[in-house]
């Protein structure tokens, strides 16, 4: 139950009074003993009787209001699966070896943490990115400009001039040789304030022209390697931190990932150490040469700016929901999960669900917008289909998320019971509600430990837990569909505005960076194009969409356009048609003559 009820309330009560006054009036002898008033009724019977009636036609008034967009919602349900599911909180964890730790250990993607610090109870989050801890340590980073120490870079007059460098030392474990556990890509976390971040990760990708492994500054037999040995995380699929369903587009996601945690993307891969580390014992430096330097990178780059061992962590959970029992099922029945494991949850998604006839036999129950609903291998003879609300209250206490409600219905869609005997049971993926967004933040807090415990590791939160984000619903829904399905068609005089749109769209939060990025965006120019690509070592040209985007750096200011721009290259990339490629310039108003060219992608390939 919302406070949308309470102003249906209000209006059928203050209707009821003002026209039971008027009727009264009219016919004295009829209902003159009623004694109304628009602002008081005199009889206390007749006081009850007019609000019980309010809260009952209110109700139905609000339930006629919302069967619209319930039809809204359930074609957003089929064309776009998660776009109301309620975003859960993310937050950045580091994992710490321990001392004694001498061999790499891999902590899976997936893997079930437990938040302490909120005094409802624990919240569980779990890992997005496959990690591995080694026994060694990033010590001493320095961004310097001219003049620094460092390796001659080999090459033309143009490739010894570079203009910065970020150093930084890699230590073992003691008791641990270096080349022994040298991993082959080191991932490392930007942490710091965003100023600092954004501008240090458009500088790698941006104005990095090689590296060098050295024992020293002064090593005379360093070992090279091109800039191409530093990659961009967060992108692909393999990276996902929400759950994306096999209708859903990654780029969306990403989108949605983007406006709601951009801490996702401030990573950077050195990829090909392990053999460039084998010579080395107990440590080794690694120089990153720029052409270009910032005074805000020389002063700001210090120890804690580049993590190691990070994961984004989602406050996502898969748990048991609780039977539900024909008898009680009534034309719906609430989902919820186990109240003594996890005793305030939502249903982010629905995993399967399964119905326990009496005779002890399972048979699995099918969305009816599943793709299946009249195929012959539907035992249960019916479909379940779920709706979402808004809801403030749970379990006695106020508690801020989504309810999600569960009916039944037969082939032609009509709302039917289950069957006697029958018992509802399934798995769901679910988030804590509005939980995290109280836990504390700060030295210590929020506690982290993984759910099984026993590794060697210590964990910490790195970045302040995120609050969930409750996507809108009701009226809103239809808004979302019509925006939806007219959008993406980004040529013509009006190309900016239905970019905008479109990231609107899965702005859920508003933030007002976020929006300052979107209105940041100041022009925009598509033309066709063409390529050469290979396929099964033949040539042939491909046609394409070349798009010219124009930004004001002025919007960015928390916010980096470089890692704005990736993210738009590959929503572009992936939402290109079959057989065709899109080529993205950025042109930055402050920066005449530096445009930012991306490489022409075809989906999730780029046109080699």
């Amino acid at each position: 139950m919302d406070d949308m009820l309470l102003s249906y309330y209000n209006r059928e009560l203050g209707y009821l009074r003002r026209m039971g006054a008027e009727f009264a009036e009219r016919h004295p002898k009829i209902a003159g003993r009623l004694r109304l008033d628009e602002e008081v009724v005199e009889d206390p019977h007749v006081s009850r009787l007019i609000e019980s009636f309010a809260f009952l036609t209110s109700r139905i008034r609000q339930r006629l209001d919302d069967s619209f967009p319930e039809v809204a919602q359930a074609l957003m349900g089929l064309l776009y699966p998660d776009y109301h599911a309620p975003v859960p909180s993310m937050a950045i964890a580091r994992m710490r070896p321990t001392p004694d730790l001498t061999e790499p250990l891999t902590v899976p993607a997936g893997t079930e943490l437990t938040v302490h610090g909120h005094p409802a109870g624990a919240c569980r989050y779990r890992t997005s990115y496959t990690t591995r801890v080694e026994p060694l340590q990033v010590v001493r980073p320095r961004f310097s400009g001219r003049p620094f120490k460092a390796p001659v870079t080999p090459g033309s007059a143009a490739a010894r001039g570079n203009q910065a460098v970020l150093a930084l030392t890699l230590e073992a474990n003691t008791g641990v040789a270096l080349g022994e556990v040298a991993p082959e890509r080191l991932r490392l976390f930007l942490n710091g304030q965003p100023q600092l971040t954004f501008r240090l990760h458009e500088y790698l990708f941006r104005h990095a022209t090689g590296i060098a492994v050295a024992r020293h500054a002064n090593d005379p037999e360093p070992l090279f390697l091109g800039s191409d040995h530093l990659r961009l995380c967060g992108l692909d699929e393999d990276s996902a931190v929400l759950p994306l369903g096999g209708r859903s587009l990654n780029a969306h996601r990403l989108l949605t990932e983007y406006f709601a945690f951009p801490e996702k993307f401030l990573f950077v891969e050195l990829a090909g150490l392990q053999q460039a580390l084998q010579p080395f014992e107990a440590s080794a430096e690694i120089f990153i040469y720029f052409d270009q330097s910032h005074p805000e990178l020389v002063q700001g780059v210090t120890d804690g700016v580049l993590v190691p061992g990070c994961t984004p962590v989602a406050n996502l959970f898969e748990t048991a929901i609780e039977p539900l029992p024909a008898a009680g099922f009534g034309h719906e029945a609430p989902l919820t999960v186990h109240s003594r494991s996890d005793p305030h949850a939502d249903v982010h998604t629905v995993e399967e669900l399964q119905v326990r006839r009496p005779d002890g036999t399972r048979v699995d129950l099918l969305p009816f917008y599943g793709g299946r609903q009249r195929t012959e291998d539907n035992e249960a003879g019916v479909y379940w289909h779920a709706r979402r609300e808004h809801s403030s209250w749970q379990k006695g206490c106020v508690s801020h998320g989504i309810d999600t409600y569960l009916s039944l219905v037969d082939p032609a869609f009509r709302v039917t019971t289950p069957e006697e005997g029958w018992v509802i049971t399934g798995r769901a993926l679910c988030t804590n509600r509005d939980m995290p967004d109280r836990l504390p933040f700060g030295p210590g807090e929020p506690a982290l430990r993984l759910r099984k415990g026993g590794a060697p590791l210590t964990l910490d939160c790195i970045t302040p837990p995120t609050a969930s984000i409750r996507p809108q619903l009701d009226d809103a829904a239809r808004w979302q569909l019509v925006t939806q399905l007219s959008l993406q068609h980004f040529a013509g005089d009006d190309g900016v505005q239905v970019l905008r749109d479109t990231l609107n769209l899965y702005d859920f939060g508003q933030a007002p960076g976020n929006r300052s990025a979107i209105e940041g965006i100041t022009g925009l120019r598509t033309r066709p194009t063409t390529a050469r690509i290979m396929r099964q070592g033949r040539a042939a040209l491909a046609q394409g969409t070349r798009i010219e985007l124009e930004l004001d750096e002025a919007f960015y200011s928390g916010s980096g356009v470089y890692l704005f721009t990736a993210v738009l290259n590959e929503f572009f990339a992936q939402c290109c048609t079959v057989n065709s490629f899109t080529e993205l310039c950025v042109r930055v108003r402050q920066r005449p003559g530096r445009e930012i060219q991306w490489p022409p992608r075809s989906g999730s390939q780029p046109l080699v």
